[in-house]
């Protein structure tokens, strides 16, 4: 599924206080500096993960609709749907009726599974995203591990190491992130 976010998150997982106190920082000529990096932190954890981890309306595309489910495998978890809607070849945008699937918001993989006796819209769609799902992603309370990494992840940005310093925390923050990672069928778990 292809993303792309119509409201960003308002909020990020870790604070600038927090973050300042994990570096030691004590004056804030870095605030800005620092505000950035917590924002590019949860960009690089969020795509390490396949997941969504604050509050953010997203619009997700296919090409076509699959023969059974809508999975979430890269934006996980999802909230709540907003809409499904297609658009068919001539350009005219149609709505599936809310009654016709549900969110599967437990599974690992969130997902939209059909109601029982219905399919997904045969029409002849537009060749490239014709299906467009808008839903809210996000987790209510981030992990403490994901909060972790995103410190370790800053704190790289931030600071100086030497080369041997920087793989182990390179590796602390992956094998952090590893945990709840959400792989894709393409990928192999180490």
């Amino acid at each position: 599924m292809k993303l792309k976010v119509i409201t960003p998150p308002t909020s990020e997982p870790v604070t600038l206080e927090e973050v300042k106190s994990h570096l030691r920082v004590i004056s804030d000529d870095d605030n800005t500096l620092i505000t950035s990096l917590i924002k590019q932190a949860r960009e690089y954890c969020e795509s390490y993960q396949n997941r969504k981890y604050v509050t953010q309306t997203i619009e997700g595309y296919l090409d076509k609709f699959p023969s059974g489910s809508i999975e979430f495998d890269n934006c996980s978890p999802v909230k709540s749907i907003t809409s499904v809607k297609y658009t068919d070849y001539e350009g005219v945008e149609l709505t599936v009726d809310s009654l016709n699937y549900s969110l599967d918001d437990v599974s690992y993989i969130n997902k939209i599974d059909l109601a029982y006796g219905k399919s997904w819209p045969s029409d002849a769609l537009k060749p490239t995203n014709g299906v467009k799902v808008t839903f809210v992603a996000g987790y209510e309370v981030v992990p403490e591990t994901v909060k972790w990494a995103m410190l370790i992840h800053i704190q790289l940005l931030y600071d100086e190491y030497k080369p041997a310093e920087i793989r182990k925390m390179e590796q602390t923050r992956d094998n952090l992130l590893s945990m709840n990672k959400v792989w894709w069928r393409h990928e192999a778990k180490r």
